[in-house]
This record gives C-alpha cells, structure tokens and sequence, in this order.
C-alpha cells in the first residue's frame, strides 16, 4: 500500500519554509529518500551558516515528492536531489502543459523527477550516503588523532560500510567487514581488496561472525539499514575505550545501549553538517566556475583557458576565463604546464598582462 502524503507534513513543510526563508540568506532544500522506508515522510533539522540556510526532508513514495515539489519550487533558491535510491510509485502528471509530453517511464530516482518538474529553483544532484561516509571519515580522523594502525570493525557491508570500508583501509586502518549474507560479504570485500591500492596496508578481511570480528577492536560501527545488529553481547566483549558509531539507523539494541552506557563507553551519531555544508560550498564553487571562469578565448596573438578546459599546446592558462586575474602558465598541449618558457612565450605573457591589465 502506498505511503500517503498527509496534511501534518505539508503544514510542516510551509512553516519550515517560512523560517528558513526568515534568515535572508540563499536557501537551500535537500530532497533525499533511504532504502529503510519508513512509516511517513519527515523533516531534516535547519542548518545556518554565514552563506546559506539549508533544509530538507526524507521521502519514501512518490506522491510524497509530487506534493513536495508543488510547494518547494520557486520557494527555496536551490534543491539538492537525491540521485542515489529509487522512489517505488510513479507519478502521472505534474506541472506539465497540454501540449507538452514527457515519458516518465524511466523516472525512477528523486533527482530525475525533480529536475523534469522543477521549473523555477535551480537543482543539482547529491548523493547522501557519500556524505555520510565522508562525515564518518573526518570524525574518526579527527577523534582518533590519525587512522593508520587502527583497528576499526563495520558491521553492515552495504553501500556506506563499504565505502567507508575502503577509505579507512586506504588510511592504514586495519578494517573488518562483517555481513549476514557470507556470499555477497565475502565477494564486496574482495572487490575492496582490488580496488585498494596496493601500497595501502593491511588488507580489508571479512568475518561471517559479527561478535569474532569485533573482538579487540578500536571502533565498532554499525552500518545496517534499520537492523539492530550491534547487541549485548558484542558490547560486553568490546573494550572500554572503543568507540561505538551508530552510523546507519537503530543498530544498537536497547540493552546493548544500556550495557555501553554502564561501561561508560563512548556511543555516537556522526553529525554530517559539516560534511553537507562543505558539499553545497564545492557545489555553489564548481557552478561558479563552469559559469563564469571556464572555457577558452581567443585573443589573437594568443589563447586562453581557464577552469580545467584542456587547452592546446602554447595556450595561457587563467585564473578565470571571463576576468581573469592571474596568469599560471603556459601549456604544453599535454595537460601540463612548461617548466622553461621560450622568449616568445615570456612575449605572448607581457601582452596578455597588458591588454587584460593584469598584475
């Protein structure tokens, strides 16, 4: 049976709109689904910061998303979409004109969708489970001083426990993998063993038994969809010091919880806010640089480039293509720079800087 769209969220979704819009900043909704679906669509929290108000919500059905989008666009100035997970339901129609057909057949994804119906907001795509890993990545890091040598156990060997599964590793982390379904465990973490870089020490190792693979280790991380596979007994078997990340959603039974809160053990939920704050400033950077500092021009007595446009040998590579400000080079038609310049290149820089006014 399909989710239905209730009144409550909607009036929730105008009034989250009105404070996020209060700020006066550029407004930013994210528009995310998960493979755990839940009982009904939800908000995300706000997050503010000096250049942007970002809000969002999970969705699990598609009439979520057509009724979502009817009040989101023209209201928030850019709409982040998923365009990781599939939406079950298919939508018929929505703010299109009598004489214009689209085939919806192959609409699956929330980014697909958003950007044939969104008209008024600018859309990019975003992929949440990447930056939960990388959120996951930065903390331990950070909360661990650095990565290498550590033993870190991931319980859940799906999309985010094994990406993360393979930055730790490409870290020196000794990393173990444990999944309930041995086949598939045991054949995504070969593949992570090809993927890694050989250099990269030790290697990734799979265990079918979750309580084995905990035994011993610095970091125990939950990374199953909803299944609470981090229980009583592995908790009591973990070191005091470990630290336990509950990185998909509910992996710790209760008493598990209550066992690690009595040992006075450490138990988190990565904050990805300054994972997503740091996504969104990549983003708004990479669309002002495909704007306004990318491409190539022609001068005359000479070419430029700039924003990572593959110039030709002899071109002058730019800080910006539209008003450029520095000059880094000159190239050699191989995607490097020259190392030594010849007088007529040294020449074709001085007329540039002239012309241009540039420093």
């Amino acid at each position: 049976m399909a989710l239905q769209v209730d009144n409550s969220f909607l009036d929730a979704l105008s009034s989250r709109l009105i404070e996020v819009n209060s700020f006066n900043k550029t407004t930013i909704f994210a528009v995310s689904t998960t493979a755990k679906k839940e009982n009904s669509a939800y908000l995300t929290p706000i997050r503010v910061n000096e250049n942007f108000v970002l809000a969002g919500c999970i969705i699990f059905d598609q009439k979520n998303l057509h009724s979502l989008l009817e009040k989101l666009d023209g209201e928030v100035d850019i709409l982040l979409a998923d365009s990781e997970n599939p939406l079950p339901k298919r939508i018929t129609k929505f703010n299109e004109k009598p004489d214009k057909k689209i085939d919806r057949t192959e609409d699956k994804t929330v980014s697909k969708i958003c950007f044939k119906c969104i008209k008024e907001s600018k859309i990019f795509e975003f992929k949440p489970n990447d930056i939960t890993v990388n959120a996951a990545w930065s903390f331990l890091s950070q909360r661990l001083n650095y990565l290498s040598g550590s033993r870190v156990c991931i319980l859940g060997a799906g999309n985010i426990g094994s990406k993360l599964a393979l930055k730790l590793a490409e870290c020196g982390a000794e990393v173990r993998v444990s999944r309930r379904n041995f086949q598939k465990g045991d054949h995504i973490v070969k593949g992570l063993n090809l993927i890694k870089p050989e250099c990269s020490t030790p290697k990734i190792c799979f265990y079918s038994d979750a309580l084995e693979a905990s035994l011993g280790v610095d970091v125990l991380i939950g990374t199953s969809s909803g299944s609470q596979i981090i229980d009583e007994d592995i908790v009591k078997r973990l070191d005091r010091e470990c630290l336990i990340v509950d990185l998909g959603k509910n992996n710790l039974t209760e008493n598990a919880i209550q066992t690690a809160t009595e040992n006075s053990m450490d138990i988190y939920r990565t904050d990805v806010t300054p994972a997503i704050e740091s996504f969104v400033h990549e983003l708004l950077k990479t669309n002002d640089i495909l704007e306004y500092s990318c491409g190539v021009r022609e001068l005359g007595f000479c070419r430029i480039v700039s924003g990572g446009f593959f110039g030709r040998k002899d071109d002058i590579v730019v800080d910006a293509i539209d008003n450029p400000k520095f000059v880094y080079g000159i190239t050699q038609g191989n995607g490097l720079l020259k190392i030594v310049l010849s007088e007529e290149d040294e020449c074709n820089i001085r007329r540039l800087k002239d012309a241009l006014d540039i420093d």
